[in-house]
């Protein structure tokens, strides 16, 4: 060819019909007509570390962390997770300890509840028993009234 090649870089010539376009691999031809893409499923992001064992608190403190990096360690009788994070400043040392399992939802009683019914007599016996310990006497004289 005299003049060279007059196809764009991304067309390959073709000796036996009009010249194809090329598209890479990992590429498809645009399509004129919008399809839907299937939803992809968000997975969150794996976070690998590696946990150090210590004897306690103070173990944890002195266990060397670069500059910049955090390192996490458990106290060997599982009471606790240590996090030592370095910087130029110094370290922190976040502690999580391991707590109890949250005790059981209580069961409901009915037995234990008072019903409407019941509450006018039990206010009268509260109110004898409280004036019998105040004024003995005064009791003594109303027993006597309620059996005449």
């Amino acid at each position: 060819m005299a003049y060279g090649n007059f196809f764009p870089a991304s067309y390959q010539q073709s000796f036996f019909g009009p010249p194809v376009p090329f598209y890479p691999q990992n590429q498809q031809p645009a399509q004129n007509s919008p399809q839907p893409q299937a939803a992809q499923m968000m997975t969150p992001p794996t976070i690998r570390a590696e946990i150090v064992q210590v004897d306690n608190e103070a173990a944890a403190e002195r266990f060397p962390v670069g500059i910049g990096s955090s390192q996490m360690m458990i106290a060997k009788d599982d009471s606790a997770i240590f996090v030592k994070t370095a910087s130029a400043n110094g370290y922190t040392l976040d502690v999580f300890e391991k707590r109890p399992p949250a005790p059981p939802a209580p069961v409901f009683d009915p037995s234990a509840f008072v019903r409407r019914d019941e509450i006018n007599g039990l206010i009268s016996a509260a109110l004898s028993a409280s004036v019998s310990k105040s004024d003995p006497q005064r009791a003594k004289q109303e027993k006597g009234d309620d059996e005449e």
